[in-house]
């Protein structure tokens, strides 16, 4: 429980200190004397999101700090100082006007969500506005499970999991399918184009290599072809006459016409066609070693080679030899995760249906102690509604079967409330305020043992109450602060003065203070509450009566039942 409150500069409060009880507390003041201070500090303690505006005027920090005690090992952390009762926790949180916080728990930083975690299982607030949150489905069936204590909490946890394996699947089985159509549209005639490329024997820089060797060859096959039309015409071939034929009878001829047998001219002319008759068998020899068929077979080759790279680039889409390679390696990886992701998805279907039919044996578990659960609580909640003088109504939960499963279960919660033996309805469309404020109550009287936090702070929940029925509900915070430590925030004096402790907020100057008051001073005060006027006889007489016991209209009205 919270032993000590310390406040710095949280909204009037420039300074406050409360050193809290056991029992049931109560906190009185004023309209705008800064009990909304108070709440505000103790909602910062509990982790709620800070603000600028929670600043004091003029200052640039606050504080909030307190001492809990009997707080459980597992909460506290080994390293907390330990007394025969428990732990001992020192928990301070500094906010600032720039947006800086800071957690500490014994004067060490901790991280927010660790402040707030700790923090919310030792103090549970309960504002005005949780009657707007009682009229949530959502928070009625979180109010229902939380009822249902461990049980439903791990059946809750163990379907939560289950629901998201199986949510994983199906998400991982729509990746999968549009990964796979994807990669088949992309790659839709990878297999042909794969098949076709392996015979290129491809390899970066080829396509300009091959185009290099097709103009040589194209320039090789032009030159040899000249040759052999030129050696063809100097020997004639097997045909015909020759150049070198043509010559040679010509020289001889010419000779004949000189008569110069013995001169040097035969010399000369023998000489000359036997070299020239040399030329032409080195030349045919050189010809004869190099075919331009084979060489015109190899640029064919080639030029094929290219043809088909071009139309496999356009195919896929590539524009370089570099990019089709490339393009290569991904449809092979693509066709292999294809091939592997066949097998992949059978069984991640296969799996998606074990979470599934686990889920639905776990969503019936669930609403099978959801309706235990129900009817523990309608139980006791009408227990108490009938002794805070609502005997006339019949609170109801309803638990209605959803076609779907979520990951809550496969139920819809509604909390309905039937006046006079009438028909219910649901209670955010019945209940007034002052009846969602006993229902409140109730709720958390119904509540297991282990699921109440050591401490509750109610913050002006019996707003719509007055009468008989705000003194039936200070006998039920009376008995739930046997449970637990209870401080109430409120402005109903007959409620004020069943309180063992009791805190007066009021201005001093431009600051706020927090009083624990005597017996005398609780008087006034309750007189202030009751007429406005601490000094009014009759409020006084009034307000020493409701601190000396029971009042005597609620016990004549309790005779009559």
């Amino acid at each position: 429980m919270i032993e000590e409150v310390t406040i710095r500069n949280v909204g009037g409060v420039a300074s406050a200190a409360l050193r809290l009880e056991k029992g049931l507390t109560v906190i009185t003041g004023e309209s705008g004397a800064g009990k909304s201070s108070l709440v505000r500090s103790l909602e910062l303690l509990g982790g709620k999101r800070s603000q600028s505006a929670f600043l004091r005027s003029g200052e640039e920090e606050g504080s909030v700090e307190a001492v809990l005690s009997g707080v459980s090992g597992d909460r506290a952390g080994s390293a907390y100082a330990g007394t025969d009762d428990g732990f001992v926790l020192f928990a301070r949180r500094t906010f600032s006007r720039n947006g800086r916080n800071r957690t500490y728990f014994q004067d060490r930083a901790v991280p927010l969500s660790t402040f707030s975690t700790v923090m919310n299982e030792e103090m549970r607030i309960q504002s005005q506005f949780a009657q707007i949150e009682l009229l949530d489905p959502k928070r009625q069936m979180e109010i229902l499970d939380f009822c249902g204590g461990v049980e439903v909490s791990n059946l809750k946890e163990a379907l939560s999991g289950t629901f998201a394996g199986a949510v994983e699947c199906d998400r991982s089985l729509r990746a999968a399918k549009s990964r796979e159509q994807e990669l088949k549209t992309r790659f839709r005639d990878g297999e042909a184009i794969l098949t076709a490329a392996k015979g290129l024997k491809l390899a970066p820089g080829c396509e300009n290599e091959w185009e290099s060797q097709i103009r040589t060859l194209s320039l090789r096959v032009d030159r040899m072809k000249k040759a052999r039309d030129n050696l063809l015409r100097m020997t004639g071939g097997a045909a015909g006459q020759g150049l070198l034929d043509l010559l040679e009878s010509s020289g001889l001829e010419l000779l004949r016409c000189l008569e110069n047998d013995e001169g040097g001219l035969p010399k000369l002319f023998n000489e000359g066609l036997e070299r020239l008759q040399a030329f032409s068998r080195e030349a045919a020899r050189m010809t004869a070693g190099q075919s331009v068929e084979e060489m015109e077979r190899e640029q064919d080759l080639l030029e094929k080679r290219g043809g088909l790279l071009r139309k496999l680039k356009r195919a896929s889409g590539t524009t370089s030899v570099e990019d089709f390679l490339e393009w290569c390696d991904e449809a092979k990886r693509a066709s292999e995760w294809i091939r592997e992701q066949e097998r992949n998805l059978a069984e991640l279907t296969e799996k998606g249906r074990g979470f599934r039919k686990e889920a639905a044996g776990l969503a019936a578990e669930l609403r099978s102690l959801r309706a235990a659960t129900a009817s523990r609580l309608e139980r006791d909640v009408n227990r108490h509604l009938a002794d805070l003088a609502m005997e006339d109504c019949r609170f109801s939960v309803r638990l209605t079967e959803l076609e779907k499963i979520r990951s809550t279960g496969a139920d819809d919660v509604f909390f309905t409330l039937s006046t006079g033996g009438k028909g219910e309805t649901p209670v955010n469309k019945t209940a007034s305020g002052g009846e969602l404020s006993r229902i409140l109550l109730a709720l958390q009287l119904s509540l297991p043992e282990s699921s109440l936090p050591p401490t509750l702070v109610f913050d002006e929940v019996e707003a719509g109450l007055g009468g008989r029925a705000a003194v039936l509900a200070g006998y039920k915070l009376q008995e739930l602060s046997r449970r637990c430590q209870v401080i109430l925030v409120t402005h109903e004096a007959t409620i004020a003065a069943l309180a063992e402790h009791h805190y007066l907020v009021r201005k001093n100057g431009e600051s706020v203070e927090a009083v624990k008051l005597g017996k005398e001073e609780r008087a006034a005060e309750i007189a202030r509450m009751l007429s406005g006027d601490a000094g009014l006889p009759e409020a006084m007489e009034h307000a020493k009566k409701l601190l000396s016991g029971r009042p005597e209209y609620l016990i004549s009205a309790d005779s009559k039942n």
